[in-house]
């Protein structure tokens, strides 16, 4: 089967942004559960929303959301329910250290361990830090919340996929190369970083010196983090966000995973024709991508109103062909 990759213009019909629809958060016949899974010991909250009818004999395909890197579960809860409106199994998470998910544990006292055991039980002071932007952890908690929903009774564990916004878009192409249970994914206003990289990522002046610091103290620099609302992140994030290339791994996902790509036409921050925009990773993709764009929009706006009546619908079709009954090209 020969694979191509397809551009894929979405036209609205309209000038501008319509109210969502009564209901497109809560629509009638999804429930939803909290829930908490681990991910590398640390105890992380999520949210599965079920489709109407949904029940422990069914043979139901499931989807993790994954958030932008600095943001959390509710942020795309209304995409969850929208995508089990339309018979999806789909679960939202925090990443460890954000939301309801638990931080990163450091011990403040120095304490004695024995490498003849593997677990060791004892009493130490212990520091929690939050809001830290480490993208392969964030990728980490992904896989296991997809363990975990593999896990809920009623899932097809063999028809899983992964739907990520921004930097999580990212996140989910990179996923996809390491980890063969991912049938189809979603990348929404993400970037590639990496196309046609190569070498290491340089380390500026002042982060070395940071770098040093945090490897001598413990703690480095904190800069102002975030769009939806400012927090403290380590300077430190900047460096291995960097270093975070996605579209390196292109070439090591799977011909059999399809990959669609919904930018904003006037995205502000990730320019759909840019360097690391998804046209060129679709290019760079040598099996069956879609780029769906989405006209008139900035990277915000993609998420409200016709904007998210559009990608809700482009990313729900795209997962219910490809991981749905007769889904397989």
């Amino acid at each position: 089967m020969k694979h191509t990759s397809i551009i894929l213009l979405v036209v609205l019909a309209i000038a501008g942004p319509l109210p969502l629809r009564a209901g497109s958060q809560t629509s009638e016949g999804v429930t939803a559960k909290d829930v908490r899974f681990y991910s590398e010991g640390i105890e992380c909250y999520g949210k599965i929303f079920m489709p109407k009818d949904f029940s422990a004999e069914s043979k139901t395909p499931g989807v993790v959301l994954a958030p932008d890197r600095g943001e959390t579960a509710t942020s795309v809860e209304k995409y969850a329910a929208r995508f089990a409106s339309r018979g999806l199994v789909a679960m939202i998470i925090d990443y460890r250290g954000w939301g309801k998910s638990g931080g990163f544990l450091q011990t403040v006292d120095q304490v004695k361990t024995d490498d003849r055991l593997r677990f060791s039980q004892m009493t130490a002071k212990v520091r929690i830090r939050r809001k830290r932007l480490i993208p392969n952890a964030q990728v980490l908690d992904i896989r296991n919340a997809l363990y975990y929903l593999q896990g809920e009774a009623g899932v097809d564990r063999a028809r899983v996929g992964v739907w990520g916004v921004d930097m999580a878009g990212g996140h989910a192409v990179v996923i996809a190369a390491v980890d063969a249970r991912v049938k189809a994914i979603v990348a929404q206003v993400g970037a590639v970083g990496g196309l046609n990289a190569s070498g290491p990522v340089a380390i500026p002046p002042p982060m070395l010196e940071d770098g040093i610091k945090r490897a001598r103290t413990g703690q480095g620099a904190e800069v102002d983090g975030g769009f939806s609302f400012k927090s403290k992140i380590d300077m430190w994030s900047g460096q291995v966000n960097r270093e975070f290339r996605p579209g390196a791994m292109l070439d090591r996902i799977p011909l059999t995973t399809k990959i669609l790509w919904i930018p904003a036409e006037k995205d502000e921050l990730i320019p759909p024709h840019g360097a690391v925009g998804p046209y060129n990773g679709a290019k760079a993709f040598k099996g069956t991508s879609q780029v769906a764009e989405v006209p008139y929009l900035t990277h915000f706006q993609i998420y409200s109103y016709a904007g998210f009546e559009v990608s809700s619908t482009l990313a729900a079709d795209w997962f219910l062909k490809y991981l749905g009954t007769g889904g397989a090209e």
